[in-house]
């Protein structure tokens, strides 16, 4: 019953990306005085990424494998790892925020492109649904 009702929502979805891409034009956020700072958009992420049990879990899983108890240090060990593992993250996740500023800023200055993800979206949405509702 779940997966008919998710199918029939993703497909409900989907038809209305298709039919409301008209008047996309209202919804489109508009950099003004209330955008959020940078300050605040880095605090927000840091703490988003700190508080997240799936961050936490695989970082816990995923470095212990790289110690090594005979080269002594545990602690320095796990510094180093946890250094370089977090820049990393913010090296990729950085990237990812300032190509999405800038994809984001040239979607809203380019109405025709915007409805065209519209309506892939809204295609790719409807077959999912499609396709979950006929699975078994």
């Amino acid at each position: 019953m779940v997966r008919v009702v998710g199918a029939a929502y993703l497909i409900y979805l989907g038809v209305q990306m298709i039919r409301n891409r008209k008047g996309l034009e209202s919804d489109v956020p508009v950099a003004d005085g209330g955008a959020m700072s940078n300050r605040r958009a880095f605090t927000s992420g840091l703490l988003t990424n700190l508080l997240n049990p799936k961050m936490v879990t695989f970082t816990i899983a995923f470095l212990p494998q790289f110690i090594n108890p005979q080269l002594g240090q545990v602690w320095l060990q796990f510094a180093i790892l946890g250094t370089i593992l977090i820049v990393l993250e913010f090296m990729v996740d950085g990237t990812v925020g300032v190509l999405a500023g800038r994809i984001g800023g040239w979607l809203r200055r380019r109405h025709a492109a915007r409805r065209r993800i519209d309506v892939a979206t809204g295609g790719i949405f409807i077959g999912l649904g499609v396709r979950l509702a006929v699975e078994r």
